[in-house]
């Protein structure tokens, strides 16, 4: 029996993983390609788990943004969530052919305190209109 991904971070490239019909835990070796992996209890219970191998934390958050693109012009996109050291956002479909991987580019968001702030971005995957980006400059003091 299967039941709902759970997602566990991975530290010292392990995860401790705990089983819901025995309530045993143990410690499983995860290799570094590894995104998804089912675990099978010694009661017989599998359970598939979300690996996540960031170093930071993800924190969700929601807000729309302004991307200034590299012509100049701007585009409104909507935060999905940002660690450390990047950002993730929902572009909208008519400006998805405008941003590409690899591409250098500026957002400008609304921090947790209220301060605005401006950001170099990469962008690093494109998945649809979900796009990633990694920080550019320094970590900013309100993050």
């Amino acid at each position: 029996m299967r039941g709902k991904a759970q997602t566990c971070n991975v530290k010292d490239g392990r995860i401790r993983v705990t089983c819901a019909r025995c309530a045993k835990k143990r410690y499983v070796t995860v290799p570094t390609g590894i995104r998804k992996k089912a675990v099978r209890c010694v009661c017989g219970l599998s359970t598939p788990y979300t690996i996540n191998h960031r170093t930071a934390q993800r924190e969700s958050i929601s807000g729309q943004a302004i991307l200034t693109l590299q012509n100049g012009k701007e585009c409104p996109v909507y935060l999905c969530d940002r660690s450390l050291g990047g950002i993730s956002f929902n572009i909208p479909r008519q400006y998805t052919r405008s941003v590409a991987n690899g591409q250098d580019i500026r957002i400008k968001y609304r921090s947790m305190g209220g301060s605005i702030l401006q950001r170099r971005i990469r962008i690093k995957s494109m998945n649809n209109n979900r796009v990633g980006a990694q920080f550019l400059d320094g970590f900013p003091p309100s993050f």
